[in-house]
């Protein structure tokens, strides 16, 4: 299988925050430049807090992906703080990123929304919200949108949301389960049935047949790529299990944690040292 495109954008914002010594250093992951009608894409952030206080994150990636990772839009200040302030008291709480040191969420794909769907070249900003009416803004992300040259239907697909007292499971809309070939790549897509929004679930080969699976768990859906066996989380929207071809985004995310991991322990030595 052809490699995938891979997108890093490293950007740097060192307007004030907190305070004027409050900067951090940006990194956003796409893993394709184009981008369907209607499509959210998906990638990942790594956070570097390049000031010299420490910097206010979401311990988890659902708290982040809800309260931080937001757009700016026409609510006022007061309703943007209050779903804030929810990390602390209702979600899982804060941390402060330590000066020097980087943060990689892991266990979420985090969803780029397309701004505009009928857009030939899509530019915009992606914001971080950090309480008291205080951003990032990263600079603009490019993709172009495109239209696919196939799109072969596999199958519905059913989301599992919630149980009921007596054990009983309640439905979700059901999901077209497509790929999609554009050029020389190949992509796994679940498709709303209501919308026809694309939601993009990882790269495949250009010609091995896909077959789906369903698995006890009515979350999990087993998908082969040829002989190549992965394992999807509906739910989720993550690849549980699969080679590292297909899964690029589990693939990254462990590698650039490693990374940040290395990057902290020789941080906080320095300052060991120093002391």
């Amino acid at each position: 299988m052809k490699k995938c495109l891979a997108l890093t954008a490293m950007f740097v914002n060192v307007a004030t925050l907190l305070s004027a010594d409050t900067n951090a250093l940006i990194e956003v992951k796409i893993f394709k430049d184009w981008i369907l009608g209607g499509e959210f894409n998906f990638g990942n952030f790594v956070i570097k807090n390049t000031g010299t206080d420490p910097l206010p994150l979401a311990k988890t990636a659902t708290d982040f992906e809800g309260r931080q990772l937001m757009q700016r839009k026409s609510e006022a200040k007061s309703m943007r703080e209050r779903q804030y302030k929810w990390i602390e008291q209702r979600g899982g709480g804060l941390f402060y990123l330590l000066p020097g040191e980087t943060h990689v969420y892991e266990g979420r794909k985090f969803p780029i929304e397309n701004p505009d769907p009928y857009s030939g070249e899509l530019r915009f900003v992606i914001p971080i919200y950090f309480g008291n009416d205080v951003w990032i803004d990263t600079e603009p992300v490019t993709f172009n949108r495109v239209a696919p040259d196939s799109e072969e239907h596999l199958g519905i697909i059913h989301e599992y949301v919630s149980t009921m007292a007596d054990g009983q499971r309640i439905l979700s809309h059901p999901w077209n389960l497509v790929t999609v070939t554009y050029r020389d790549e190949r992509w796994l897509y679940k498709k709303s049935i209501d919308t026809g929004n694309y939601f993009p679930i990882c790269p495949l080969s250009l010609t091995n047949k896909i077959r789906v699976e369903p698995q006890d768990n009515k979350d999990l859906l087993k998908i082969w790529d040829g002989d190549k066996p992965m394992i999807y989380h509906i739910r989720q929207g993550l690849l549980l299990e699969g080679p590292d071809e297909n899964n690029v985004f589990g693939k990254w995310t462990r590698e650039r944690k490693q990374r940040a991991e290395a990057d902290n322990a020789e941080v906080r030595r320095k300052k060991a040292e120093a002391q």
